[in-house]
């Protein structure tokens, strides 16, 4: 509760990728199992009690709404990590998602949450594009042609994938085949003779 109380979201509108893809956070049904139930409920409704405080609105959320929009948030978003709830709530006070007219309206800010989500879900994809190219280019700058892996291996010279697969399944047969044999000849040398002398 103290780690990520309200005056964190200041440093997660900072950096909203980081606030997005960080792995410290825990995300809602992490607290769940590790402090209960209740824990990511109460969470919560501090930080919903907060914007409401924040927006100054003429209507305030009682007891009953702050708990149900809690549970209902920790139902529908309990992937969210703690960190990407902090960076909606301080989006949602720079007026991202619009703005409070005399009452607060919960259901407002469950229909902000979903197009959080679809903001966070390109974030997402685009760090994993990033992360694929970064790979891609790391295999190019690494990889090796056919000539030069069957230099390495001590094998004879392949000019393409395919000749290395045909040399690789030469060599296999061939090891196959001389293990069946020394096999057949272990089994012959120590097999009872069929045509021993009956005592």
């Amino acid at each position: 509760m103290k780690v990520f109380d309200p005056m964190l979201q200041l440093t997660a509108g900072r950096d909203p990728e980081h606030a997005i893809l960080s792995e410290k956070a825990p995300s809602l049904v992490v607290m769940k199992k590790a402090y209960g139930d209740n824990f990511p409920v109460m969470w919560l409704m501090q930080q919903i009690l907060e914007l409401v405080v924040y927006s100054n609105s003429k209507g305030t959320l009682n007891d009953y709404q702050a708990e149900f929009l809690a549970n209902a948030i920790v139902n529908e978003y309990y992937y969210l990590k703690a960190s990407e709830l902090l960076l909606f709530f301080y989006q949602f006070k720079c007026g991202k998602y619009g703005r409070f007219y005399g009452v607060v309206d919960p259901m407002m800010i469950t229909q902000a949450l979903d197009s959080f989500v679809d903001e966070r879900k390109r974030v997402i994809e685009q760090a994993e594009k990033a992360q694929a190219r970064a790979e891609q280019a790391t295999w190019a700058d690494t990889k090796v042609s056919p000539e030069e892996f069957c230099r390495s291996q001590g094998l004879p010279e392949c000019h393409s994938a395919i000749e290395m697969v045909r040399l690789r399944d030469r060599i296999i047969n061939y090891i196959e085949g001389f293990v069946w044999g020394i096999n057949i000849m272990w089994t012959l040398v120590n097999a009872p003779s069929t045509y021993a002398k009956p005592r």
